[in-house]
């Protein structure tokens, strides 16, 4: 009974591997929250599964495969299920970096559906064609002259052979720098998305850096204005300064006896001051005087020394024979 049972566990464990097997599998390949659409195109330009598919700058899906069908490039690639794209929907391969990696651009447009999920080749466009690349530039190259262009080679090629090092160095640099880079294409891809927001940012805000704009230029405008004014009111008092220095220039003759009178006045009238300062002081005192003299009826009380003797005083009141 152990044989069977050992056989059964056995084949359970390899269904189990089998089923998560192709549960990742499904993960990795079934792309679940979007829909797949087919994209033809001219030739590929450059372009490779997984790579990004966005609409206005907004990644929404990637590139799933690439199929050569006849004499065009069928791409299957996918887009968020909350993306509606129209029977007019637009597709364009474009160059992301200048180390060879791209996007996929989809432009939604029109109304309805897109029709078998598919954006035809008239709909479709690649940043470049090698045949009219070719055929745009045969009639220049046509017109060069091969003598020249190879002297002119030949001069590059003894000039590159004389600085050999220093073209390896050069060549080294810059194979440094795509190294470089190719290692941070993340980082630059990240910096893109965030140069594309901060852009989305601007071009949401443009009516308020609109008017914030135009009320800058009305400040600077008004602050322009006040600029002139405080311009004219100094050279307004630049003149009347003149002016009045000429006046006291003219008049210097004429004002300086009559400061000396006037100083000799006001001498004057500080000496006058002092005196009636002095008679208010007296007054004060007088007034003093005369309020405790009569203060306890209607006499005055006075304190007169005697001038008389006492024999006098008896002699003229009579009061000492009595």
């Amino acid at each position: 009974m152990r044989a069977p049972s050992t056989r059964s566990a056995g084949l359970a464990g390899v269904a189990a591997v089998v089923a998560v097997a192709l549960v990742v599998l499904a993960l990795s390949v079934v792309p679940f929250g979007a829909r797949t659409y087919t994209a033809e195109l001219e030739h590929t330009a450059g372009l490779r599964t997984g790579e990004e598919v966005q609409i206005a700058g907004v990644g929404v899906g990637e590139v799933e495969e690439i199929h050569l069908r006849g004499r065009h490039v069928e791409v299957e690639f996918t887009v968020d299920r909350d993306v509606r794209l129209g029977r007019s929907t637009s597709v364009a391969v474009k160059v992301a970096t200048l180390l060879g990696t791209h996007f996929l651009e989809v432009s939604p447009r029109g109304q309805g559906h897109l029709a078998d999920d598919t954006v035809p080749l008239a709909r479709t466009s690649v940043p470049y064609n090698l045949q009219d690349v070719v055929e745009g530039t045969q009639d220049t190259l046509g017109g060069l002259d091969s003598k020249r262009l190879g002297q002119s080679l030949d001069v590059v090629a003894g000039v590159l052979g004389k600085s050999s090092t220093q073209a390896r160095r050069a060549i080294s640099g810059v194979a440094d720098l795509a190294d470089v880079a190719s290692r941070r294409s993340d980082q630059l891809a990240r910096l893109l998305r965030a140069s594309r927001q901060v852009t989305g940012t601007l071009n949401k805000n443009r009516t308020q850096i609109r008017d914030l704009l135009k009320q800058s230029t009305l400040v600077l405008g008004e602050l322009t204005k006040r600029r002139d004014a405080i311009e004219a009111m100094l050279r307004d008092s630049r003149r009347l300064a003149v002016t009045v220095k000429k006046l006291l220039d003219d008049t210097s003759d004429d004002l300086d006896p009559l400061m000396v009178s006037l100083e000799k006045s006001l001498d004057g009238l500080e000496d006058a001051k002092d005196d009636v300062v002095g008679a208010l002081h007296g007054l004060a005192s007088m007034s003093r005087y005369v309020a405790n003299a009569s203060g306890n009826g209607p006499w005055l009380d006075l304190n007169v020394p005697e001038a008389l003797g006492d024999n006098a005083v008896c002699v003229v009141s009579r009061s000492c024979r009595e």
